[in-house]
């Protein structure tokens, strides 16, 4: 089966093209700047890259422009199985779905609790659907995995009608991260999957921890929304929900304008005056920038902390893994994101932490938590469950 994996933004494409009798990676591009005259183009296939920039109106323009790039290995769209979306949130329960009109509904109910993520999706795959009717869409929502989380975890303290009308309580997400993390794990540590304790650590532009055992996620640090937990590039991040009516009195601002200053405005960003990037804040922090300096210290004690949490919840530590952009290529994060645990038993190697290949274990030999680096593969388990789903 060929599956093509599709990550959408709001002005950007990236696809991955799968031969699923094998996980054979096919081909790979992005569109940037959708919209632009001079869009930035890349693909790759056939062990080519192709980089250019070319005129690039509109979302179904950026389609074409990936079909046509794929033109010599898939003859016409017939060739796809399907196309396989890594949806973000909806109403109702999560899962895997064909993503119809009434899905689709489901999910613009909670665009303002996704709203960089959900609208872009859903005006993709109804660009798709109209483009190629007969090629089936799926979607698997991030919030999916999570969905072995028990009740007494993702229950608020708040009017419980507020569940069952609304749907407010934790869902979570980075799910498809987290579920490679838990199996790709054991192929690099030598952990039986059963009885295995397991903190993902996703790490980037968007953070989110997950706590896992045998295989399941028990609790993570993302809520009802992403804006929960730890702190992302231009995200707030977990804290005291009176702060919000509190600036909204004082300031006069509408729950809109809040939404946009606690989605565009804050976390990394907000914090240090500088940039959402971990890069650009390490950079500033070592010239003596102090609110970027605060920013990274922030953010490495929330990690910290929260792995404190992981663990607790689970009753003890196996294994953490580091993966994103921050917890694949951040040293120094990972370092001081670890010290200080070493009473769990975490221990990090100096040499290997700083040096090796993209994926490999970082702990010192013979610590009792192993610490590793996984390059997540997000689009692998979207083609997966897509395959499942058509075989069900």
């Amino acid at each position: 089966m060929k599956i093509l994996v599709a990550n959408v933004g709001s002005t950007s494409f990236k696809y991955k093209l799968l031969d699923m009798s094998n996980e054979t990676l096919l081909a790979e591009g992005r569109i940037e700047r959708i919209g632009d005259r001079a869009a930035p183009v890349e693909h790759f296939f056939s062990g080519q890259r192709v980089k250019k920039s070319c005129s690039i109106p509109d979302y179904p323009s950026a389609i074409r422009e990936v079909m046509t790039s794929l033109s010599g290995l898939i003859a016409s769209p017939s060739d796809l199985d399907a196309v396989g979306f890594k949806t973000v949130h909806l109403r109702g329960e999560p899962g895997v779905y064909l993503l119809n009109e009434e899905v689709l509904q489901r999910m613009a109910d909670y665009n303002d609790l996704a709203p960089a993520h959900n609208p872009p999706y859903i005006q993709a795959v109804r660009i798709f659907r109209e483009m190629y009717p007969d090629l089936p869409l799926v979607g698997l929502f991030e919030t999916a995995f999570h969905t072995t989380i028990p009740d007494y975890a993702y229950t608020y303290g708040v009017p419980y009608e507020w569940q069952e009308k609304y749907g407010v309580r934790k869902y979570g997400f980075h799910g498809a991260s987290h579920r490679y993390v838990s199996q790709r794990i054991h192929e690099l540590i030598d952990l039986p999957e059963k009885d295995c304790k397991l903190i993902s650590c996703h790490l980037g532009g968007s953070s989110s921890l997950c706590a896992i055992v045998n295989g399941r996620s028990i609790d993570t640090t993302m809520g009802f929304s992403a804006q929960d937990g730890l702190l992302n590039s231009t995200r707030n991040g977990s804290m005291d929900p009176f702060i919000i009516p509190f600036i909204m009195d004082r300031e006069g601002i509408s729950t809109s304008d809040i939404r946009d200053i606690l989605s565009k405005e804050s976390g990394l960003l907000g914090i240090s005056g500088v940039s959402g990037d971990m890069r650009d804040l390490e950079e500033a922090a070592e010239s003596g920038h102090r609110r970027a300096r605060l920013a990274v210290d922030t953010f490495c004690y929330g990690v910290k902390k929260q792995i404190g949490a992981m663990s607790a919840a689970m009753g003890g530590v196996d294994a953490i893994a580091f993966a994103g952009g921050i917890g694949e290529r951040g040293t120094d994060i990972r370092t001081r994101i670890c010290e200080g645990l070493e009473f769990l038993g975490v221990h990090v190697g100096e040499s290997a932490n700083k040096e090796g290949p993209p994926e490999r274990v970082i702990s010192k030999p013979g610590s009792p938590v192993s610490i590793a680096i996984i390059k997540t593969n997000e689009e692998i388990i979207v083609a997966r469950e897509t395959v499942r789903f058509l075989s069900t």
